[in-house]
């Protein structure tokens, strides 16, 4: 029964007889639980508004201009091929 005493665990309390349940919840240290859960909310908030950071502005360069030609050229080529040689 030594280990049935030393039962602590927030699971435990669940499956635990009632009275080692009251102790398990007694010893358990809840203000503990909700200074930890501030200070990594507080932590997580720090971290996303560090993490984004604003894209630079979109502009048009020679290579997508070139690009688009290229790829909108190769879609309709079949299509000009296929009217010329019918």
């Amino acid at each position: 029964m030594a280990v049935a005493e030393e039962i602590v665990s927030p699971e435990l309390v669940l499956v635990s007889p009632p009275e080692i349940a009251a102790r398990a919840r007694r010893a358990l240290d809840a203000e503990y639980e909700w200074q930890l859960a501030a200070r990594l909310r507080a932590q997580a908030a720090a971290e996303a508004a560090v993490a984004v950071a604003p894209d630079p502005p979109a502009h048009l360069t020679v290579g997508a201009v070139a690009f688009t030609v290229a790829a909108a050229v190769a879609s309709v080529a079949p299509l000009v091929l296929l009217i010329l040689f019918r």
